[in-house]
């Protein structure tokens, strides 16, 4: 079956001589049409099997890398190449945290740009051999302790099952890993088994070393001891995410607190980032540190969702004033049930198990459904809020809301 490529660009010379070279290799089919920006998302919502999209740069630079950023939100299948006539280091690592397999230079060196589509084509090929689609990987973050976000990881996981979803929970936190504890089960191997057999996995050694709840979730734990944490690199967890993401619909990630390269690998590599706070001063001040971050790092705000935990309305700190303070709509709240969650944790069950008429148990449910329309529903504007006010503005100085 030949390859289907889809050329995204503003009237492009560039793309044209593409679609000409392209063309002459009977392995690829080429789509009679160029998109424009307006139109990528449209003409690629209908495709099915393995595809490539090439996006040029040319004439809209900030508009293209929303184009690509939205593609490979929303498009599991969709491989991505950016090309431009500007190869400015900056310019590339851009095309690449975009989400860009390959970038290619303009003018072509066609030399240059065959290695780029074969080496797509070979990882299209190996993953066409595993037999799945690839999965989204979810990152749940937050850079405070003690705001739930082990809770948000378990709790989405389980849900997503209900949802006859196949999901792997992994326990990134390396030295004091939770999930286990949370889940109340007992892991016979842990991350740093697959560390030591990367190069001889297959599908039986991978389900073997993943635990199951029962719920349905398959986990891989954090190792035995807090020491090993060090024995595992960024490289290693690349392979093993793409790995899982290979095997399962979602790969839910419970992240460090800590800033430092694997993080840093985790959350450029995730599909979607939900962030977890409370609706309190240290709180959203250590919040409002991370979101400053994500701006340095330059990961684009689309798929960064902010989750409000064990929230509860008061006059002194409005959703409206958070959103002002942080730059960032919120994307869900989830209420405070002390008592419900805390049944759970001590039964090893998900909250929904554990009492599914629940106000928390429902709020699950519905970050779930909007999590899982986040995948497939083209993403709504954001609005604007004008004032900043409250006790929030005492403590944070004003980040400007994302567009």
């Amino acid at each position: 079956m030949k390859l289907s490529i889809c050329l995204v660009g503003e009237d492009s010379l560039a793309l044209a001589s593409l679609k000409q070279e392209l063309e002459k290799d009977v392995a690829f089919q080429v789509e009679p049409r160029v998109y424009s920006y307006g139109e990528a998302l449209e003409g690629l919502r209908n495709k099915t099997g393995p595809v490539i999209a090439v996006v040029d740069l040319n004439r809209d630079m900030e508009r293209a890398f929303g184009i690509a950023e939205d593609i490979k939100l929303k498009f599991s299948n969709v491989r991505l190449i950016m090309t431009s006539p500007s190869s400015t280091p900056e310019t590339i690592l851009r095309a690449m945290r975009s989400g860009a397999e390959e970038f290619l230079a303009q003018p072509f060196n066609w030399s240059e740009v065959r290695k780029s589509f074969d080496a797509i084509r070979k990882k299209i090929d190996a993953h066409a051999v595993r037999g799945i689609d690839r999965g989204h990987i979810v990152a749940i973050s937050s850079n405070k302790g003690g705001v739930g976000s082990t809770t948000v990881a378990a709790n989405l996981a389980a849900s997503l099952v209900a949802q006859r979803k196949s999901v792997c929970l992994v326990d990134l936190v390396l030295q004091f890993g939770s999930v286990t504890s949370f889940l109340n089960i007992d892991a016979s191997y842990t991350i740093l088994d697959l560390v030591k057999n990367l190069k001889r996995i297959d599908p039986l050694f991978l389900d073997g070393s993943l635990v199951k709840h029962v719920s349905g979730i398959r986990v891989l734990a954090e190792p035995f001891y807090a020491e090993d944490a060090r024995r595992i690199t960024p490289a290693d967890i690349d392979e093993i995410l793409d790995l899982l993401a290979q095997s399962f619909d979602f790969v839910v990630v419970d992240t460090p607190k800590e800033f430092d390269d694997m993080l840093a690998l985790v959350l450029d590599k995730a599909n979607l980032i939900l962030f977890v706070t409370e609706m309190d001063v240290p709180s959203l001040k250590s919040a409002h540190r991370a979101f400053e971050l994500f701006e340095r790092m330059g990961i684009y705000d689309k798929k960064i969702r902010l989750i409000l935990n064990r929230y509860v309305k008061s006059k002194l700190m409005t959703l409206e004033s958070v959103e002002k303070a942080l730059g960032a709509k919120v994307f869900w709240t989830l209420p405070n049930n002390y008592p419900v969650a805390i049944a759970a944790v001590n039964q090893g069950l998900s909250i929904q198990e554990c009492d599914p008429r629940s106000d928390i148990a429902r709020g699950y449910s519905g970050l779930t459904q909007a999590v899982l329309s986040t995948f497939t529903l083209p993403g709504a504007p954001k609005a604007a809020i004008d004032e900043k006010s409250g006790i929030l503005g005492r403590w944070m100085p004003a980040r400007g809301l994302t567009k």
